[in-house]
């Protein structure tokens, strides 16, 4: 990525983190940026399509990498714990990502297109873990519920900035699991 685009889009998410979507002026980025609005609009057409590129689409990217370093040979429960674990040793940068669209998704900041595209994004990941664990859960719910849990303690590290130890991250998934597959039978 271009230096002055990269510096925009770092600018505007400390921006967006600090002031919200809607706190926050493409002038005041042009300031923090050092560069003039036509610079922003060389990259971007509007203040929706940057918080969309700069939030949603790196948000994506993101989670892939960290999904990406995820080990292949581990149980689920262990898969989620790592997961969860992940989110403690975020960069500073990561976490505002990550702050920034797990706000949007839930609807208190952001703008509408990238919530929208967050929420099917979403849908796709319950889609993949019940693909993944169709053979111990006994419906999609169960799946969407995982993911809700999951979802929930992520939430308490980066918006609640709660500390968890790795230990209360494993105990909360194995129960997560258990009544899971409890309700199985």
């Amino acid at each position: 990525m271009d230096n002055m685009k990269e510096k925009i889009a770092a600018c505007s998410r400390r921006l967006f983190d600090k002031q919200g979507f809607h706190g926050t002026a493409l002038r005041d980025i042009c300031t923090l940026a050092g560069c003039k609005m036509p610079t922003i609009y060389y990259y971007f057409a509007n203040k929706e399509n940057l918080f969309d590129e700069v939030v949603r689409v790196a948000f994506e990217e993101l989670v892939k990498k960290l999904w990406a370093q995820l080990p292949d040979n581990v149980s689920g429960r262990e898969h989620k714990s790592l997961m969860v674990i992940q989110k403690k040793h975020l960069s500073k940068d990561e976490r505002i990502i990550y702050r920034l669209a797990m706000k949007t998704w839930l609807g208190f900041d952001g703008c509408e297109k990238s919530r929208k595209k967050l929420m099917d994004w979403a849908r796709g990941t319950y889609e993949k873990n019940w693909k993944e664990y169709a053979d111990m859960l006994v419906s999609k719910q169960w799946a969407k519920f995982i993911s809700h849990s999951v979802t929930g303690l992520i939430q308490r590290i980066i918006l609640m900035e709660e500390k968890i130890s790795d230990d209360e991250i494993r105990e909360e998934i194995n129960m997560i699991f258990d009544v899971a597959a409890h309700s199985n039978k």
